[in-house]
């Protein structure tokens, strides 16, 4: 058994779905990703200019793994039975993140990979990434012949479709490498179509300061007023784009019942449930300990809540929203509260919403919070 056969068994049995090899040389698309981060469509996401250069290097720099001669891709499935959609007051949660954090469960699965390794190959030092280093793992993993990287940006695979996770296990191994597989997409462009946003400005290039999971994620301020009303009842991420891919018609359902521990629980919250609960810190915290759910901290998850409850618009909404507004210590949480509010007195006639207004613009000390209060009282119609 040659030692890419031995790798490849060892990884499945420990869970992995697909994996593939490439070599240590220096990305083929690192000019146009230094382009992208040029034309600011990163937004506030900093830290992907920080080790641009690193990034766009190869991979046996002493700040990766000094030595380094192979590289091994690894793809996780996080693919489920679609779970349908309630009625009402719900809000949606992407499908990577109904479960335990990714992260922690690809990194359990590379640890035991890597002391495989270093117990079969006597010497080899091994270092493991997922989603957390200057390392392209998308691209690593279309040349490793892992799948192909998507209109939308993402790696497509014709065995997983696009729902899975990419880790990457640096090797000073010397393996042989595979061959990339052929782009399927044809003139597909379900994807562009499908993003609620329009962040797909282009095959291939996405505008993260218009994206959906951005927005609700990574983005630490206000969202943009002209793109809240898109958003929907999207609260963490977005799946539009993926979930529109034919390739999905041969997703392989995941062997990992930890990306689904919790499904039930966080796919599509009761909205004025999680209102209520980020209220607190510590019930935050508690809630969400181990899931990914804990990125955009406590400010932005209400903020999305928020946003939400004023997209659905309705009138059960106002008293829990007037609490935010009047309560909560953020004043990003208050702004959004008041624009949903400001979304439920247009849509509803509620005097209730209004009235909440009112009150806010009297007792509120942030300037920006006062331009979302007046910005909600609809000057074009009628006066608060």
């Amino acid at each position: 058994m040659t030692p890419e056969e031995r790798i490849r068994e060892v990884a499945r049995e420990i869970g992995f779905d697909a994996v593939g090899f490439t070599g240590a040389e220096p990305p083929d698309h690192a000019d146009y990703q230094r382009a992208w981060l040029a034309a600011g469509m990163q937004g506030a996401m900093g830290y992907l200019k920080h080790r641009e250069e690193l990034r766009a290097g190869a991979l046996d720099s002493p700040n990766l793994l000094a030595g380094t001669r192979s590289v091994i891709l690894l793809a996780l499935s996080y693919d489920r039975p679609r779970q349908p959609s309630p009625v009402g007051r719900h809000g949606v949660v992407a499908r990577y993140a109904r479960g335990e954090d990714y992260h922690e469960v690809m990194r359990e699965k590379l640890r035991l990979l890597a002391t495989q390794m270093e117990t079969l190959f006597p010497g080899t030092r091994t270092r493991g990434f997922c989603d957390s280093g200057p390392i392209r793992e998308r691209e690593l993993a279309a040349r490793a012949g892992l799948g192909w990287q998507g209109k939308h940006t993402n790696l497509i695979s014709l065995d997983l479709g696009n729902w899975f996770f990419l880790g990457a296990l640096l090797t000073t191994l010397p393996l042989r490498a595979d061959a990339p597989v052929t782009a399927h997409c044809g003139t597909c462009t379900r994807c562009l179509a499908a993003c609620p946003t329009g962040a797909l400005v282009a095959p291939l290039t996405l505008d993260a300061r218009r994206c959906i999971s951005y927005l609700t994620i990574e983005l630490r301020g206000p969202i943009p007023r002209e793109l809240r009303s898109q958003m929907g009842n999207r609260i963490f991420g977005c799946d539009d784009c993926l979930a529109a891919c034919p390739w999905n018609d041969r997703a392989r359902e995941s062997r990992e019942l930890r990306f689904a521990a919790r499904a039930d629980e966080l796919a599509f919250p009761d909205l004025l449930d999680w209102l209520r609960l980020l209220g607190e810190e510590a019930a935050f915290r508690r809630k969400f300990a181990g899931t990914p759910l804990l990125r955009p901290k406590r400010e932005g998850l209400r903020r999305n809540v928020c946003i939400a409850l004023g997209n659905i618009g309705e009138e059960d909404a106002v008293l829990p929203l007037t609490d935010a507004l009047r309560t909560d210590p953020s004043p990003i949480v208050r702004g959004a509260a008041a624009w949903a509010l400001g979304q439920i007195a247009r849509r509803m006639n509620s005097q209730a919403a209004r009235a909440a207004l009112r009150a806010a613009r009297a007792a509120e000390p942030d300037e920006t919070v006062l331009e979302e209060i007046a910005f909600a009282s609809d000057a074009r119609s009628d006066a608060l």
